[in-house]
């Protein structure tokens, strides 16, 4: 007599799988979840370490606890909620309020739950704590704007085409923006050097990455000359390859014409 193992059933199947699924997920990210008006029904350990709180701190008090106070009297948060309870599904980053008042950005998706019928009944919330990420970059776009309030900006393609300049660099070199955007940046340069095998060069070692930086020579718009102490950084994309190049630099003019007269 045989005997054959019993098969689990595919309805049981698809459950264990979505089980497992949730728990990764929850395992991996925050997850709160919502009642329609912004209750809290739940948190797991995940959110509650972010957020500083104990379980039975946050359930049973409303979403808003976590929100900035200008915010959470604003019409956009009560059409936020309005979205949500009408089954729309939301997705951004959103800065965040800890217990100790300290602020948290939180990349997330509130996710309505659809009942048999189609209605919404609660709300699920994943959220992934991108609080270092976000001042990095706050940091690093200070650090620009810094150098741009102070310094002649101005970006090429690889091949030296310009893709933008800012106020200090039109200034100094006697353009508006659309006279300079899209052209090459040889327009800057002596016609003899243009023609140069270095200049050439010159480009074909910043599309390979390299960097430069010295006190360089250029014309502006009438024809006057001007030295710039100046770096040229070829920018990286993720891969590691140079996608284009951005060029910071002082005007040293007035510096270099008295050491010539000198």
């Amino acid at each position: 007599m045989f005997f054959r193992s019993p098969k689990t059933p595919p309805a049981d199947l698809a459950r264990r799988e979505l089980e497992a699924k949730v728990a990764a997920i929850s395992r991996s990210q925050a997850v709160s979840e919502f009642g329609l008006e912004g209750v809290i029904l739940d948190a797991n350990a995940n959110f509650l370490t972010v957020m500083q709180y104990a379980r039975d701190e946050v359930v049973g008090r409303h979403h808003s606890i976590f929100v900035p106070a200008d915010e959470r009297e604003s019409d956009a948060y009560r059409q936020f909620w309005t979205r949500l309870r009408s089954g729309q599904f939301e997705t951004a980053e959103y800065k965040r309020i800890r217990k100790d008042g300290g602020e948290v950005w939180i990349q997330a998706t509130y996710n309505p739950m659809l009942d048999g019928e189609g209605k919404p009944y609660k709300v699920v919330k994943f959220a992934t704590d991108i609080t270092d990420i976000k001042m990095r970059s706050v940091d690093h776009a200070g650090q620009i704007e810094a150098i741009g309030r102070s310094q002649a900006v101005i970006s090429f393609n690889l091949d030296g085409v310009i893709l933008a300049a800012n106020a200090n660099f039109l200034t100094l070199m006697e353009y508006g923006l659309p006279e300079v955007e899209g052209r090459h940046h040889q327009m800057f340069v002596s016609p003899a050097e243009r023609a140069s095998e270095s200049y050439r060069e010159f480009w074909n070692r910043l599309r390979k990455g390299e960097f430069f930086s010295a006190e360089f020579k250029r014309f502006t718009k009438s024809g006057r000359e001007v030295w710039i102490q100046a770096s040229y950084n070829p920018i990286f994309d993720l891969n590691g390859k140079p996608f284009k190049v951005v060029k910071f630099a002082s005007d040293v003019t007035a510096t270099k014409l008295k050491l010539v007269d000198f």
